[in-house]
């Protein structure tokens, strides 16, 4: 019966396309490496940041240790008896004190420092480790995806063999006819009969209709939709 052999080729059809349908979404997640891009962004703005506090807190002991040391010279200058004019020794200790307020807010910007490179490296470590953790997760699926698609295209391989044999027996011009209808339906271009309606649009099919259906020697379409019909 025509019908019945449409109906297995929309059966294999229909298998296939959602086999194809899972492999593009496989393709499409394995494609897709934004989770992995942004946890490598992240690290790399992380580091980025640990590396500008270490230098920030290097400049800042810099300056620091300069300080001291400038302060330690001018203390000796001032307590070490060579210099003994009373205005040079007002400014050497007017020098002493304004060292003394840089190097203490030097040293306040050398503790802030250590404390924002101790917060970079934190940051730093946990980015590092959500990229593991995004790295190892990534892996795991790939290789899941990968399987899995394998698997699909080796059963729509067997699909298509037994397609083949399926289409052999059908008449060309009923080939065309279901190949355009399936383009027209969204795929489906055979639809079962049951208690007297399409099964693909709902609608009750009217006495000769469901008379033609059952004959061996047409194809019946159904009034509403146009789809082949088959009675199983």
């Amino acid at each position: 019966m025509l019908a019945f052999q449409l109906y297995q080729l929309q059966q294999v059809d229909s298998e296939r396309d959602a086999l194809e349908k899972r492999v593009a979404e496989l393709e499409a997640l394995l494609a897709d490496r934004r989770a992995l891009l942004s946890a490598e962004e992240g690290a790399q703005k992380a580091k980025a940041a640990y590396r500008a506090a270490q230098r920030a807190l290097q400049e800042a002991e810099a300056k620091a240790q300069g300080l001291r040391d400038k302060l330690s010279r001018t203390e000796n200058t001032l307590y070490g008896g060579s210099v003994t004019n009373p205005r040079e020794l007002q400014a050497l200790q007017a020098e002493v004190e304004m060292l003394k307020r840089h190097l203490e807010a030097a040293e306040d910007a050398q503790l802030e420092a250590m404390l924002a490179l101790e917060e970079a490296e934190k940051a730093l470590n946990a980015a590092e480790e959500h990229l593991k953790a995004v790295k190892t997760e990534r892996n795991t699926q790939e290789a899941r995806w990968r399987g899995e698609i394998a698997s699909l295209q080796e059963k729509i391989e067997r699909l298509g063999k037994r397609r083949q044999a399926i289409v052999g027996a059908i008449p060309a011009e009923a080939l065309s006819l279901y190949e355009k209808l399936r383009s027209k339906r969204g795929g489906q271009a055979v639809a079962l009969v049951s208690d007297g309606a399409c099964d693909a649009c709902g609608a009750p099919l009217p006495p000769p209709v469901l008379q033609a259906a059952r004959s061996s020697e047409s194809i019946a379409f159904c009034p509403t939709c146009g789809r082949i019909l088959c009675i199983l």
